[in-house]
């Protein structure tokens, strides 16, 4: 039976499409057992506060964020970790962002409207935080609440994903620069669910090579709906590319099998971010009791 680690470096609440906010996800990881948790909305830190002052005494609060990039089209996600939040340049790139956001969300509302959802782009933003970007999570919930698809996953497989009716290419920025905002922001750049981009073997070793070139420090070794066998690639690759190993459950709403710290044990043959020499000293937990 898979036991829940202590530590979840991918989550996301309501300041981006998650279903809590960031007070309810730090509450939530409390009751189940977690240590250290890293808010990481999609393009945005502004839960970041408000998860940092509800953690308070009870477990530590890493300041994150999930970048959205584009790579040879593939649409890529760098996760940051121990950022200053309020580092210029970070907040320039987000302001990028969340432009495009607004742009990308418009234009599915849209394309949804032609599908039969009447005002999409309207009755998504009401159910959004407010002052929160709309992305397609938001608009999966809204698909799955007008009972046209049984859950979220079903509408986003259906309509949202690379390939669907209501998809939408997006402008973003490169991996590189990405990576350099987070790094000039004091953080340590995690390139994100290396397995679900749906590319070879080959081009994901391209992706990780030009990651690594560009200052990129670990990969997401493990994350919630995982194959034991992607996972042990994973952790091949970090050897390959002497990156660091990073987890997190890329939790948005609370389920068996995307749950906070739910089954993301480390394979043994890779180094995790919380072990190395130098990152060590920022993770309140001891590495031995990290899973």
């Amino acid at each position: 039976m898979a036991q829940n680690s202590l530590i979840d470096l991918h989550c996301h609440s309501t300041a981006s499409d998650g279903a809590l906010s960031p007070t309810e996800v730090v509450n939530f990881a409390c009751e189940r057992g977690l240590k250290v948790l890293a808010l990481t909305d999609h393009d945005s830190v502004s839960g970041v506060a408000e998860a940092t002052a509800a953690a308070q005494g009870r477990l530590q609060l890493i300041s994150g964020i999930e970048m959205s990039t584009v790579w040879r089209n593939f649409q890529i996600h760098v996760v940051g970790l121990f950022l200053d939040i309020n580092h210029p340049l970070l907040q320039q790139s987000l302001e990028e962002q969340r432009l495009k956001r607004v742009e990308r969300a418009e234009e599915i509302g849209r394309k949804l409207e032609r599908l039969g959802f009447k005002d999409a782009y309207a009755r998504t933003k009401a159910q959004a935080q407010p002052g929160a970007s709309i992305t397609r999570g938001n608009y999966a919930r809204f698909i799955a609440s007008t009972g046209v698809c049984r859950s979220s996953d079903e509408a986003f497989n259906k309509y949202l994903k690379r390939g669907r009716p209501a998809y939408v290419k997006t402008a973003w920025g490169s991996v590189e620069r990405a990576v350099q905002t987070i790094r000039a922001a004091g953080g340590i750049a995690i390139l994100a669910h290396p397995r679900r981009y749906q590319m070879t073997n080959t081009k994901l070793r391209e992706l990780i090579a030009e990651f690594k070139q560009a200052g990129g420090e670990a990969l997401e070794v493990a994350s919630a709906q995982q194959r034991p066998c992607d996972r042990q690639y994973l952790a091949q690759l970090c050897q390959r590319f002497d990156l660091l190993a990073s987890l997190g459950s890329d939790f948005h709403v609370q389920g068996a099998w995307r749950d906070l710290g739910f089954n993301l044990a480390l394979p043994s043959d890779c180094t995790a971010l919380w072990q190395s020499p130098l990152y060590a000293e920022r993770f309140s937990i001891h590495a031995q009791f990290a899973q």
